[in-house]
């Protein structure tokens, strides 16, 4: 497992001022985030460009890795550390052949066509099962994989499973007995009244199970 698996947050920015939302983040990487994924739907290209540049300053001397949500060309001109698609985002083996071999590919997962797809890619590369719960953060879900879907991904996939959607701390250590390597989390860091001792007690069970390398009841 690489340590950026283990612990994921997803950007929600909303309306909240630019130089507010850094602070977050930066408090958020102090505490023990793995990784940061760009994410803003409706975002224009030169916001997107100052505010993963603005992500890079913080991220980079903490060896965090920026990996942009859908836009292969984006993560190419910000150097990100890689990329995450959608089914419908984009080619895997296009972004693998633009970003080149040694930054990661995260794909989503809905359905297991999907993964059977996944499987035959080679590289650095991640399968996210999308989503494990039902969220407030994602809309037009195609699939809830729940514990039971989870376990099933894990045990088929040829490359590392991340879980993602509807996560909190009294559901993770399931989570991670099913044989996720690590979580991508929005709500439970945003909503926290302190993130950063949510992010900390979330790296506490992560570092629990996933260090031992064993299940716990």
């Amino acid at each position: 497992m690489e340590n950026y698996q283990k612990l994921a947050l997803v950007t929600h920015r909303q309306q909240t001022p630019l130089p507010e939302y850094l602070d977050f983040i930066k408090r958020c990487a102090l505490s023990g985030i793995t990784a940061l994924q760009l994410r803003e739907k409706e975002a224009s290209l030169p916001f997107l460009l100052e505010f993963g540049t603005r992500l890079k300053e913080i991220l980079t001397p903490l060896h965090i890795p920026l990996i942009v949500n859908d836009n292969v060309e984006l993560a190419q001109q910000l150097d990100a550390g890689g990329v995450h698609l959608g089914q419908k985002d984009g080619d895997p083996l296009y972004a693998r052949e633009l970003l080149g071999p040694n930054k990661i590919i995260g794909l989503s997962i809905e359905h297991r066509d999907e993964l059977n797809a996944a499987n035959r890619l080679e590289g650095r590369l991640y399968v996210a099962a999308s989503s494990v719960f039902a969220t407030k953060n994602k809309h037009n879900l195609k699939t809830i994989w729940g514990i039971s879907g989870l376990q099933t991904l894990v045990q088929h996939s040829a490359h590392p499973v991340v879980a993602i959607g509807g996560i909190n701390d009294t559901n993770l250590p399931e989570i991670l007995n099913a044989g996720a390597v690590g979580i991508a989390v929005i709500g439970i860091i945003h909503d926290s009244p302190h993130p950063e001792k949510t992010t900390k007690e979330l790296r506490t069970i992560l570092d629990k199970h996933l260090n031992k390398g064993t299940t716990h009841d």
